[in-house]
C-alpha cells in the first residue's frame, strides 16, 4: 500500500528541513494542497472519528498522490503525521523516511573511533542532572513520530522537582487561560497536540503544575510578505516571532522562571546555519540565558539502515542501548554531540521493539501500563480510543490504535485511571464501548 521502502529520494533545502512541508504550520494552512485539505476536512466534518476518515481517505489517494512529483512527498508526509496520531509507528517511519530520504541518509563512521572516550549513561537521569542549574532546557522532536513524546513525557516529574514551571510549545493556537483552566487539551487545542501521546504530555503538564506556554506567531505573523526574497526570510520571521514570544510570556518579568521547551527538529539550534538563524539561538540572545539543549529525534531508528546516523548504529551495535535511551559521556562529565556549538547532546534511542503490537518505548519508561481489550471481529478498519471518564468527549485520547481486519487487537497503554473505551467507525457510529480501570 505503501510502496518500496526508500525507493523514492528526496532531496530536502534546508528550509524545509528545519520544519517539514509547512503543510502543519500557521503559515501553510493558508494555501492547503489536497493532501492537507483532505485530512483537515476529516476532523472538521467527523471529530474524533476524523482521526481514522484522514487516514482511510489519505490511502485511497494514494495512486493520485503518487502520480504527482509535486505531492507526492507533501502525501507521504501529512499521511505519515496522520498514521502517528493512531499509533502506526512503523508505517509513519516509512513514508518520513521516504519523503525527506536523502536528509537521512549519512556517511559511514568517521576513522577511528570517535565514540572511544565516550561511555553511555541513562538519558533521563543525565538530563535531569545537567539541569540543575538551567533555567532553559529544550527538547525536539520529529513531528511524524510519538517517541520523542513519549520520551519528553518521563521528563515532566524530575524537571518540575528542580522547579521548572513553564512548558513551551508551537502547537497550542487556543486560548491558553482556558487549557489551564480546563486542564486537558481537546480536538481544537492544537494541530500536533492531536496526537494522544503529546495530548498527554499537556494533560500530565498541568497535573504536575506547569503553565502552558504557547509561542507560535499568528497567520498574519508569519504569512510570506512581497518583500520576502526567499522562504528562508519568513521561515527567520517565524523563528524570531516563536523566541520572542517564549521570552515574553515566560521569562520577561519572572528572574527565576525555569522552562521547557519542546520544539520541532532543528528550532533549538543554538546557532545559525547557512540561511535560516534558529529560534534557539535568538531566545538565547534575547534571554542572556545558555540553554541546555537536546537532541531527541536525530538518533532512532529508521526503516532502512541507511537513513540512520552513524553513531546510532554504532551505539546500538555495541549494546549500549539495551537497556533505554543513553547519553554520552566522556571522562570528565562532557556530553558528547554531533553538532558541537549548536546542540549540546544527543539522546541515542534503543531500536523499536514491539510487545502486543506496540512499540515498547510508549510504556514511557513505567509510565504507562499495558491493557489487552477483547473487542469483536470487523470487516473495515476501526479506531479503538480510550479517553479518561472525567473528560468531555472532545477531549483528546490518551490512547488509541486502528483495528486492521483479521490482524491482531493491538493493547493499549494507559496511565493508571479510569478509561471509556470505544470503537467507532470512519464515520462516528461507535461499535463497542467499556469502561475499564488502570491501577
Amino acid at each position: 500500500m505503501f510502496g518500496n521502502r526508500g525507493s523514492i529520494l528526496f532531496v530536502a533545502p534546508v528550509v524545509t528541513s528545519l520544519v517539514g512541508f509547512a503543510s502543519h504550520s500557521v503559515a501553510g494552512a493558508q494555501r492547503r494542497p489536497w493532501p492537507s485539505a483532505v485530512a483537515a476536512k476529516a476532523f472538521k466534518e467527523k471529530g474524533q472519528a476524523g482521526y481514522l476518515a484522514a487516514v482511510l481517505d489519505l490511502i485511497e489517494r494514494e495512486n493520485e498522490a503518487m502520480a504527482s512529483d509535486r505531492l507526492r512527498n507533501l502525501y507521504r508526509d501529512v499521511l505519515a503525521t496522520r498514521l502517528a496520531f493512531v499509533g502506526e509507528h512503523g508505517r509513519a517511519t516509512q513514508l518520513g523516511d521516504e519523503a525527506y530520504g536523502m536528509r537521512g541518509v549519512h556517511p559511514d563512521m568517521p576513522k577511528g573511533d570517535p565514540l572511544a572516550e565516550y561511555s553511555p549513561v541513562p538519558a533521563v537521569d543525565a538530563i535531569v542532572k545537567a539541569a540543575r542549574d538551567r533555567r532553559l532546557v529544550m527538547v525536539n522532536e520529529e513531528h511524524r513520530s510519538s517517541e520523542q513524546r513519549a520520551f519528553t513525557n518521563r521528563l515532566l516529574a524530575p524537571l518540575r522537582k528542580l522547579g521548572f514551571r513553564h512548558l513551551a510549545i508551537e502547537t497550542v493556537h487556543e486560548d491558553t487561560a482556558a487549557l489551564n483552566a480546563r486542564g486537558y487539551p481537546v480536538l481544537t487545542t492544537g494541530f500536533y497536540s492531536r496526537d494522544p501521546a503529546f495530548g498527554d504530555l499537556i494533560r500530565r503538564v498541568l497535573q504536575l503544575g506547569y503553565t502552558i506556554v504557547s509561542y507560535e506567531g499568528s497567520a498574519e505573523e508569519t504569512r510570506r510578505r512581497p518583500e520576502d526574497r526567499s522562504p528562508g526570510d519568513a521561515m527567520n520571521r517565524r523563528e524570531r516571532i516563536q523566541a520572542r514570544n517564549i521570552h515574553e510570556r515566560a521569562f520577561a518579568g519572572d528572574p527565576r522562571a525555569r522552562v521547557l521547551v519542546v520544539a520541532g527538529r532543528d528550532h533549538i539550534a543554538e546557532r545559525a546555519g547557512d540561511v535560516w538563524t534558529p529560534m534557539g539561538g535568538i531566545l538565547k540572545e534575547l534571554s542572556g540565558i545558555d540553554p541546555l539543549t537536546i537532541d531527541l529525534y536525530e538518533m532512532v531508528e529508521h526503516s532502512d539502515a541507511k537513513y540512520e546516523h552513524w553513531a546510532f548504529k554504532a551505539v546500538s551495535d555495541r549494546g549500549w542501548t539495551r537497556d533505554g535511551p543513553v547519553l554520552l559521556v566522556d571522562k570528565q562529565g562532557a556530553f558528547w554531540s554531533a553538532k558541537p556549538g549548536v546542540i549540546d547532546a544527543y539522546v541515542l534511542h534503543p531500536r523499536t521493539a514491539y510487545v502486543g503490537g506496540r512499540p515498547q518505548w510508549m510504556e514511557m519508561g513505567g509510565l504507562r501500563k499495558r491493557l489487552t481489550v477483547a473487542v469483536p471481529e470487523f470487516e473495515e478498519p476501526v479506531l479503538l480510543q480510550a479517553h479518561l471518564t472525567d473528560e468531555s468527549n472532545h477531549a483528546v485520547p490518551v490512547d488509541q490504535v486502528v483495528l486492521w481486519p483479521g490482524k491482531p487487537t493491538p493493547s493499549l497503554l494507559l496511565r493508571p485511571g479510569v478509561y471509556r473505551l470505544r470503537i467507532i467507525d470512519r464515520e462516528g457510529k461507535r461499535r463497542f464501548r467499556e469502561t475499564r480501570t488502570v491501577d
